[in-house]
């Protein structure tokens, strides 16, 4: 049995595989800001979703920047409790088998580029609009190399804008994701119904996916998340049309196929 998990700024995601190909089962709870109870939390699901049947890996993400040996969160908007934390070195002593981490947005973008959206496509730029704003670039159906991963959420496209989480002042999470919607609408993301709140929030995405398609050319660009359902496709693509105006065709601009994108990024993770 192998063990996968996706641990957002609002919510983890826990599964199951017997293979590595499909999610046998799966369970999701509101993360915990105390990375102790946060572990206890991924031993006990685990045992239940895995009927007490032996782990063989363990591979999953988390919001934020991981370092460079891939052991521990080093940076993080929305779950500080974690910063710092021996995840990997917790996780392997908690289940006795190796653990592999990555990027939440990095392993949904790459369950999408293999499993979803964009399988069969040589480019896939994947953007995961939720708490706040992930994603990544993937080539042939690989993570492209990178140094300290990728942070497209965290691209200026207001000098002078709203306040982030991160110390920094305009970045694009912080117009379209559902943390800084809340805060300024005072209602979850997924309970606002003003269709002009929702325009805006298109207009703002197109932005910063113009910067991130003229900067990773891709041949595809995938939204998922949560608050990504909610922003209307049809207007993103309207702006996006006005903006994108140096290439001569426009990427595919799709909605994420997948119920569980990071879960099956972390299989691919396994299998790799």
């Amino acid at each position: 049995m192998y063990l996968v998990f996706d641990i957002g700024g609002t919510n983890i995601r826990i599964g199951v595989s017997s293979d590595t190909q499909s999610l046998t089962t799966t369970k999701s709870v509101l993360t915990m800001q105390n990375f102790e109870e946060g572990i206890e939390a991924i031993k006990n699901i685990a045992q239940v979703l895995s009927g007490g049947e032996q782990i063989q890996a363990v591979a999953g993400g988390i919001a934020g920047l991981l370092d460079k040996d891939k052991t521990m969160l080093i940076a993080s908007a929305h779950i500080s409790g974690w910063i710092n934390k021996p995840l990997k070195n917790k996780l392997e002593e908690v289940f006795g088998v190796p653990t592999k981490l990555e990027n939440d947005s990095l392993l949904g973008g790459l369950g999408e580029a293999v499993y979803g959206a964009g399988r069969g496509t040589n480019i896939v730029a994947y953007i995961a609009v939720g708490t706040g704003v992930g994603g990544a670039r993937f080539v042939d159906g690989k993570i492209d190399q990178n140094s300290l991963g990728f942070e497209p959420g965290h691209q200026i496209i207001d000098l002078d804008g709203n306040e982030c989480n991160c110390g920094g002042k305009g970045h694009l999470e912080t117009y379209v994701g559902g943390f800084y919607l809340e805060k300024k609408y005072h209602k979850r993301a997924e309970e606002i119904t003003d269709h002009k709140v929702w325009d805006e929030a298109a207009k703002y995405l197109a932005i910063g996916l113009n910067n991130t398609i003229v900067h990773w050319s891709p041949d595809i660009v995938i939204l998922g998340g949560s608050v990504a359902n909610k922003i209307p496709l049809d207007a993103t693509q309207r702006y996006l049309s006005q903006f994108l105006t140096i290439f001569p065709t426009k990427p595919t601009l799709v909605k994420a196929q997948l119920d569980y994108p990071g879960l099956y990024g972390a299989l691919e993770l396994i299998k790799s």
